[in-house]
């Protein structure tokens, strides 16, 4: 079950749990009845990169009734706490993972509104529902949560929502019963999965825009897109992050990466904070990027100019040249179909590999909020404070920026307007205009300390 890592230092982590059970105390002959249990391990003990950490479970908690109740609070309850105790000549950081591994999971308890969350010093972590999960599954509810040297306390909720239980002649006199199990790490998680982290853990609502169907974590500005991928929305979210030694900030975290041989990751995508000046897009006139002066600057002169352990966190990328003939009545959604469409001039390219290019049309438009903004791209200039100021990539200085989705003719590209419209060049490409470079990191690269702000950004490694 656990990972021994060869001992270097002799420093101990303290994982102690405590337990509170609370029973549901609910009037009324016509609610459910459940009997709830845990099982907890022997005491064990590992070394996470020479530093030993002792795992103790915990008592049991047995008979315990649990009904349909209002809120969390008067559901089941378990606490624990978790420190490490380390000086500062010896720091070694860990992080935690937590488990529930289903050892009775009757049918009719296979509900969404059964339920559990985890919090951390008062903040979500985690939550879920046991509605998909079955007897004997390894259900994790806490991931990669960096131990501190300071206590800090977890509490689990298990319980029924009242409000929304499902068949309760199905549901009633069944029994629950886990086995709570922990490990821990010194590895750094990749940066995809604290960014999926958060927004997992957030509370998310339903928004529509265009009768597309969106989640949205209002609470840290992530929204999940078209395709499955996690975005950053809103006028300043927190997605800085430190790389070549400058402010740049994350777009996303996008399925499905090509790195331009078959291998498909997540990856994040990120875009530097500010322009790096004005350029061309192509000065031959030609709107296809595979052989753009852009391009060309960008993957030589540029990319060979970021400090080196920069360049190790970058790797190639397949990207779709898809457009489209027309840039009226279209929403976020539309533009990343046709970004990755195969509509284009007779002759271009549908997609390229290589490692620094341009942000999407859709990019820009789904990092405005869609629960405020109705417009399609070319509309956003007649509503400037619910489309173009609300998302964070607009150029601050009111310039007009590149994207490197071409139309469907063979002159134009599609830019960001002044006024936040999206629309594309009949003046063609040979103007220069504001060029914020973009590019995916390595899936292998970490975010190992920051907070995302402008003022503490993460910090990456690899």
């Amino acid at each position: 079950m656990f990972k021994v890592i060869p001992e270097e230092h002799r420093k101990k982590f303290y994982i102690i749990f405590g337990i509170l059970c609370v029973i549901a105390a609910i009037s009324g002959g016509t609610l459910a009845w459940y009997t709830w249990q845990s099982s907890n391990n022997t005491t064990v003990s590992f070394t996470v990169g020479g530093v030993d950490v002792i795992f103790d479970a915990g008592s049991d908690i047995t008979s315990s009734k649990l009904r349909p109740v209002s809120t969390k609070e008067v559901g089941v309850e378990k606490g624990y706490a978790i420190e490490k105790t380390i000086t500062a000549s010896s720091p070694v950081t860990a992080y935690l993972n937590l488990y529930l591994t289903l050892e009775t999971l009757p049918n009719g308890l296979k509900e969404e509104s059964f339920i559990w969350e985890i919090y951390k010093d008062n903040a979500l972590v985690g939550k879920g529902n046991f509605k998909d999960a079955n007897q004997g599954d390894k259900i994790t509810i806490v991931s990669n949560q960096k131990i501190e040297s300071t206590t800090s306390t977890y509490k689990l909720y298990i319980w029924i929502d009242g409000e929304n239980y499902g068949n309760p002649e199905t549901m009633q006199n069944q029994t629950f019963k886990f086995v709570l199990n922990a490990d821990a790490t010194d590895k750094h998680p990749p940066a995809t999965e604290n960014i999926f982290s958060i927004f997992d853990s957030a509370d998310k609502d339903t928004i529509f825009n265009n009768n597309i169907e969106y989640q949205y974590a209002q609470e840290v500005s992530m929204m999940e897109d078209v395709g499955g991928n996690i975005r950053y929305y809103g006028s300043n979210p927190n997605n800085y992050v430190k790389f070549n030694d400058e402010l740049w900030r994350i777009i996303g975290v996008f399925n499905n990466i090509d790195d331009g041989t078959g291998n498909n990751e997540s990856r994040i995508k990120i875009i530097r904070s500010e322009s790096i000046g004005y350029y061309p897009w192509d000065s031959n006139g030609k709107n296809e990027w595979s052989t753009a002066t852009l391009n060309t600057y960008l993957n030589g002169d540029y990319v060979n100019g970021l400090i080196s352990s920069s360049q190790l966190m970058v790797d190639d990328a397949l990207w779709e040249l898809g457009g489209t003939s027309s840039f009226s009545g279209l929403y976020a959604n539309n533009y990343y179909t046709f970004e990755r469409d195969k509509t284009i001039y007779s002759g271009r390219s549908t997609e390229w590999i290589g490692k620094i290019a341009l942000m999407y049309p859709s990019d820009y438009m789904y990092a405005g909020d869609l629960s405020k903004c109705s417009k399609t791209g070319d509309s956003w200039k007649s509503d400037v404070t619910n489309c173009r100021d609300t998302s964070w990539l607009r150029d601050i200085n009111n310039d007009i920026q590149w994207t490197i989705s071409p139309s469907s003719n063979s002159f134009q590209v599609f830019y960001i307007g002044v006024s936040g419209e999206v629309h594309f060049s009949y003046f063609g490409v040979t103007t220069s205009r504001v060029i914020r470079p973009v590019l995916y990191l390595k899936s292998t690269v970490a975010i190992i300390d920051g907070e995302g702000t402008s003022s503490d950004p993460y910090i990456l490694s690899m």
